[in-house]
């Protein structure tokens, strides 16, 4: 598995554009999985899945790692190619269908940030998020950094090899498991000129 796959296909795009195939990403990275594996986890019926398993591997971003027989039937082990996926910026320089692609982009967007809503909502409703207790609180932290585009590659850095120290932990009964959206994304350019 790659460590960093750089989306370089609106199609790809489009795949993360949709909510339903975002958290089947989300589920094919962690480890090989079967798509009724991956139905359990996200309370999904597998007749649901295959057809978007299907369009994931289409697209190049899951693949069949194994086949195993049981009990009559062949299981298909996926998983994503990539730890990690990119937008080429390339992709944006596109002229004549700039709106598709814009709006596909969008789209993968307000998709992570809608499943990341329908994840807190569950949580709070599971009473997995509860104020006060420490072990259940959800931290929320928004900020601006002004930076250099080298300072932002050390820092994008930083948080992966963090992230991976803290997926590549062994769990424990009793573990609490977290969820976490980081968007890093550019608001404004400094028109300034240095002197």
């Amino acid at each position: 598995m790659k460590e960093t796959m750089i989306l370089k296909d609106l199609n790809q795009i489009k795949a993360f554009a949709h909510p339903l195939r975002a958290r089947l990403v989300e589920a094919f990275a962690d480890a090989p999985r079967t798509a009724k594996q991956v139905a359990e986890i996200i309370g999904q019926k597998p007749t649901k899945l295959y057809h978007h398993v299907e369009a994931l591997e289409r697209v190049g971003l899951v693949r069949l790692v194994r086949t195993q027989k049981k009990r009559g039937t062949l299981e298909k082990y996926y998983r994503t190619v990539a730890r990690r996926f990119m937008v080429d910026g390339r992709l944006f320089l596109t002229k004549g269908n700039d709106k598709e692609v814009f709006g596909e982009f969008r789209a993968m967007f307000m998709t992570m940030l809608e499943n990341t809503m329908q994840e807190i909502n569950e949580s709070i409703s599971e009473k997995l998020i509860c104020p006060g207790k420490r072990e259940t609180e959800a931290i929320l932290i928004r900020k601006h950094i002004r930076t250099t585009q080298d300072q932002v590659a050390k820092l994008e850095q930083k948080i992966h090899t963090l992230l991976d120290e803290f997926t590549a932990a062994r769990e424990k009964r009793g573990d609490i498991e977290y969820g976490l959206t980081l968007v890093f994304y550019p608001v404004a350019r400094n028109k300034k000129r240095s002197q």
